[in-house]
């Protein structure tokens, strides 16, 4: 006899323990999906008439496929209302969510909103507003979270970007002065790194002229190793020269340095000089994009404070000269 008879199970016996563990496992998860679904239902007509309390028990089951299909830009817009309708769970959920790419927004929701005396907010059917305004319209610096998960930082003129600021997407982010888009010369990188620039596999980081935020003109590419792939034209975001580039662009690479004092830096060199595009780290988190040239600041750029405060404009050797 086997020496604990209780734990002595045939391999039949253990076949048919597994199929009914499975079974009974498929009927509860029917139950609680059906359970889920009508809480979903209840929450949302909560939500509709103006609960805080339900759209935040909403924006969970979007978050996460409670009873309803798991989506993303529904979780931000019903955590967004409650968060304006005085939830407290759901202000701190939004600020750390938008910490990392609207760090004024994630300020006024912590309710630090007096370190920007000048800015205020506002919200839209789809998103919300932080920022400077002039009778009610978006104006001067700023930032717009769309509820989709897209972000612009920078100038505002009659309520349409306008001057040098950033685009943030899910998978990239652009940096340019615009005109309503993202035009002229400026840089985009993609931050996942599963996608690459069509035509370009292999391609993380674009520097040059941009049309509506896409590759158009003369610009250069480097993969992930900060090696230049491309340098040529482009026609709507693909290059129509050889690619990869088969000439040598060894002056040129994408580098990355981390400064003794704590402070870092990324972006384009040639010899071993900053010269381009590049984003400057302090150790306090705040961070400048913009352009360099022999190794200091000349060009369009942004200063974006720890806190979200913005500062752009255009510098010279190093100095603000032109604020848009």
């Amino acid at each position: 006899m086997h020496p604990n008879p209780i734990f002595y199970l045939s391999l039949c016996d253990t076949e048919q323990i597994m199929r009914r563990f499975i079974l009974i496992y498929i009927i509860c998860a029917m139950a609680q999906l059906t359970l889920s679904a009508q809480v979903a239902s209840d929450f949302l007509a909560s939500a509709r008439s103006g609960n805080a309390v339900a759209q935040y028990n909403l924006a969970q089951c979007y978050r996460y496929g409670w009873g309803v299909e798991a989506n993303t830009t529904s979780w931000l817009h019903y955590l967004r209302l409650a968060a304006e309708g005085g939830e407290a769970k759901a202000r701190v959920e939004l600020a750390d969510h938008l910490s990392g790419i609207a760090p004024d927004v994630a300020s006024y929701w912590r309710g630090k909103e007096e370190l920007h005396p000048d800015y205020t907010y506002r919200s839209f059917d789809e998103g919300c507003y932080y920022g400077e305004q002039s009778f009610g319209t978006r104006d001067g610096y700023g930032t717009f979270v769309w509820d989709s998960g897209t972000c612009f930082t920078g100038r505002w003129e009659n309520g349409v970007r306008y001057g040098v600021g950033i685009t943030r997407f899910d998978t990239m982010f652009i940096f340019a002065n615009h005109t309503g888009g993202a035009h002229g010369y400026g840089a985009a990188l993609i931050t996942n790194p599963d996608h690459h620039w069509a035509g370009a596999e292999g391609s993380l980081r674009y520097v040059g002229y941009l049309e509506n935020g896409i590759p158009n003109g003369t610009g250069t590419l480097y993969d992930s190793e900060g090696i230049v792939t491309y340098y040529g034209n482009f026609t709507s975001g693909i290059p129509t020269d050889t690619y990869p580039t088969t000439e040598s662009f060894s002056s040129y690479r994408w580098a990355k340095e981390q400064l003794p004092n704590g402070d870092s830096w990324e972006g384009e060199i040639m010899g071993g000089v900053r010269e381009g595009f590049g984003i400057y780290t302090w150790e306090d988190g705040s961070r400048w994009y913009g352009f360099w040239e022999n190794g200091i600041r000349h060009g369009i750029g942004l200063y974006i404070r720890t806190d979200g405060a913005l500062l752009g404009g255009t510098w010279e050797n190093g100095e603000l000269r032109i604020e848009n």
